[in-house]
């Protein structure tokens, strides 16, 4: 049996004074499957440079799925 990676979000942190206790979190659904962790990264400092902060984190979330019955007859 196989997990079948099936879709991801990811979540960017965000450093600033000008946020509520110094951090901000933007999440962005539907990240393609076969997006690269370089990718992610110059896409949350692309959104960075133009909030005027500090990108401090990134958490890839992703959902997979197992068809419960096609493992079963394999």
């Amino acid at each position: 049996m196989n997990f079948k990676l099936s879709s991801q979000n990811i979540q960017y942190t965000f450093k600033a004074d000008k946020y509520k206790g110094g951090e901000m979190t933007r999440s962005l659904k539907d990240v393609k499957l076969d997006a690269t962790p370089d990718s992610l990264v110059k896409v949350g400092k692309a959104i960075s440079a133009l909030q005027g902060d500090d990108l401090t984190e990134l958490c890839l979330v992703q959902k997979q799925t197992l068809n419960v019955a096609e493992a079963e007859n394999k």
